[in-house]
């Protein structure tokens, strides 16, 4: 998502489209990048980076004999503030989503360190209720659906993906508190697959709408914001 918008919104608006790669020298790349770098405060650092992959690979397929942009400018990334809660944030943040649909979620962050993702891929065929365990697996994530022979994203597509890394495959040993919840989750599904039948999705998410499909990582940031 980072890099479609990137390249679709920010690098190819303001390039000289007819330039020749073996002219976009250090010069080139800078003035690109200065004006880039106005759209937001982390424009010219991830245009940066994407321009440098590209010509990276350039040079790999011989189109080019070096890769101009490390000698640019650089645009340093603004580390993140990271707040730390104590146990009394901590409960007021459970007991605001208790009753808002998202308890589980909050849990499954808060006390089994789970990405976002990770948490929308959960199955219950990943849970083992006798040793009170999950198996992370897989991610949910929002991936840009760009129409054939356009250059503009559309819209974005919910899909399941394979984890970040090879290390986040991992088995976790769960509260009790969590295993409750989960099989809280497991009634409600089942309620849900009465109701709408032949609707019904059924893709076995822990974590879904009433319909069996998965949420979107935008309903969940907008959960955890409120």
């Amino acid at each position: 998502m980072v890099g479609a918008y990137v390249l679709y919104d920010l690098i190819l608006p303001n390039m000289q489209q007819d330039i020749k790669l073996r002219y976009a020298n250090e010069e080139y790349s800078d003035s690109l990048l200065s004006v880039v770098s106005k759209a937001c405060e982390s424009a010219g650092n991830k245009s940066r980076e994407f321009l440098n992959m590209a010509m990276k690979e350039a040079v790999i397929q011989e189109y080019i004999k070096r890769n101009p942009i490390p000698a640019t400018k650089p645009y340093p990334r603004k580390k993140p503030t990271i707040f730390i809660l104590n146990k009394e944030n901590v409960k007021r943040i459970l007991k605001a989503a208790y009753n808002s649909g998202w308890y589980l979620e909050n849990l499954l962050g808060l006390f089994c360190g789970l990405r976002k993702g990770e948490i929308s891929g959960l199955k219950f065929g990943d849970f083992d209720a006798e040793n009170r365990t999950i198996y992370i697996q897989r991610q949910i994530t929002s991936n840009p659906v760009i129409p054939k022979g356009e250059s503009k994203i559309e819209t974005y597509e919910v899909i399941e993906k394979l984890p970040k890394t090879d290390n986040s495959y991992r088995r976790l040993r769960i509260p009790e508190a969590v295993a409750k919840e989960i099989e809280r989750r497991r009634t409600l599904v089942d309620a849900n697959k009465l109701q709408y039948g032949e609707q019904y999705f059924d893709r076995d998410y822990i974590l879904c709408q009433e319909n069996g499909l998965p949420r979107s990582t935008a309903a969940m940031n907008s959960a955890l914001s409120k």
